[in-house]
């Protein structure tokens, strides 16, 4: 018992070092933690379907929205893929900057199938007003901030109903279109049917597809009128294997009236590797796919090779790879596809398009495809007539395609202008 003030004394002693170190340490921290005295700045990066800036700049006055990413606080990294159902998830990468840098927070969202625009726009928003929290309360506005909550209805609170459709997404469009001049008219149908499951384990998707097109002319002495018909069914079956692999299956039927075909039907089984998790398929993905099959055709017109009927076996090589970050996207592809009976029936084609921000206001954007074609077994004997290239009636021999672009953007000015004003937007 003769120790018991010894201990008190240490005791004591302990609390006052602590005491000392806290208020040597407040300033620091009250630094830290204090409210800033200016608005939070953020940049928008959004290309998805649902994306409507100026909706953005109304619904969340709070924020000040900047021309260029360098000049923002927080930078809103929006990328979107298509759900099993139909409708779209979206995941908001918040990546802090300036007074924020090193701190990121990401948060997903989904819309349901057939979604109008505002309601996209909304729930991106709603999301959006979520996510910015944290960082508003670093500034002015936090004063201002409120939390409100919605109660799920009482029947919502009940164990989860089980899916009569067992994931099962059916959708059918159809559409028309045509014009006509005194002299000219035309007119086309398309008609498109879709039925697909998808799990995270299983990826089933069936799609059918018809197309008709008529265009007449009037000439001095004649009528003539062209008309191309397409139709397809295709069906694959892909199999989750882990976090990288995936094995899959497909097979379709189809004709073609451009590309000399009566009948076709095509087979084939492949194998795709992502080098990173498929969770990050929507910021990043690079992936390497190999596949074998077989074709068979049934010509419209004999070949310039002598061939009304054949059948080939087949092999496909794909190495694709595609990036969505802060400074911009890429995205690039080589597709190598041959006939293996004939080494030298082959095509290659290499598709690639950049959208690189440099500096402040200053972004550019490039893209090209080039492709070496020499597999086009359909192509009938005899040269086309010249109304038959006139109107892209058929398709035409040739072994390369080339295309390409390339633009520049520059802004400059106010970086805070987040005014919207929607009058004649549409005059």
């Amino acid at each position: 018992m003769r120790r018991r003030p010894e201990i008190l004394s240490v005791l004591r002693g302990a609390r006052a070092l602590a005491a000392l170190v806290f208020v040597a340490l407040l300033p620091a921290t009250a630094r830290a933690q204090a409210v800033s005295a200016s608005p939070l700045t953020a940049f928008l990066d959004c290309r998805a379907h649902g994306c409507d800036r100026d909706f953005f700049v109304t619904e969340l006055p709070y924020v000040m929205w900047t021309q260029d990413r360098l000049d923002a606080e927080v930078h809103l990294l929006v990328t979107g893929l298509q759900t099993g159902a139909g409708g779209s998830e979206y995941t908001i990468a918040l990546l802090g900057q300036r007074r924020f840098a090193g701190r990121g927070d990401t948060v997903v969202t989904t819309v349901p199938p057939n979604s109008t625009d505002d309601a996209r726009r909304r729930e991106l928003a709603r999301v959006m007003r979520l996510a910015l929290v944290p960082y508003i309360l670093r500034t002015p506005a936090a004063s201002r901030l409120s939390l409100a909550y919605e109660a799920p209805a009482a029947s919502a609170s009940g164990p989860r109903l089980r899916d009569p459709w067992n994931n099962w997404v059916y959708r059918a469009a159809a559409s028309g279109s045509g014009g006509a001049e005194s002299r000219s008219s035309e007119y086309g149908i398309e008609a498109q049917l879709t039925a697909s499951r998808i799990t995270d384990l299983w990826k089933i998707v069936v799609e059918g597809e018809f197309e008709y097109e008529s265009n007449s002319f009037e000439l001095d002495s004649s009528t003539v009128e062209f008309v191309l018909r397409n139709w397809e069914l295709e069906s694959r079956a892909v199999r989750s294997i882990n976090d990288h692999w995936s094995v899959g299956a497909g097979s379709g039927i189809s004709m073609s009236e451009f590309e000399n075909q009566d009948f076709s039907a095509a087979a084939e089984a492949a194998l795709e590797y992502n080098f990173f998790p498929y969770r990050e398929a929507t910021s990043r993905q690079v992936i390497a796919a190999v596949s074998a099959g077989a074709r068979h055709f049934d010509y419209a017109e004999t070949t310039i090779y002598g061939r009304d009927t054949e059948t080939r076996l087949m092999a496909r090589m794909l190495v694709a790879a595609e990036t969505r970050q802060r400074w911009g996207s890429l995205f690039a592809s080589l597709d190598h596809f041959r006939y293996l009976h004939d080494a030298d029936v082959y095509s290659i084609e290499l598709d690639a398009n950049v959208d690189i921000r440099l500096t402040r206001g200053l972004s550019v954007s490039f893209g090209a495809n080039a492709e070496k074609v020499n597999d086009q077994l359909y192509l009938p004997r005899g040269d086309a007539s010249d109304d038959e290239v006139l109107t892209e009636q058929r398709a035409l021999a040739t072994n390369y395609r080339v295309s390409g672009y390339a633009g520049i953007t520059f802004t400059f000015g106010s970086i805070f202008n987040t005014i919207v004003n929607p009058r004649f937007d549409l005059f």
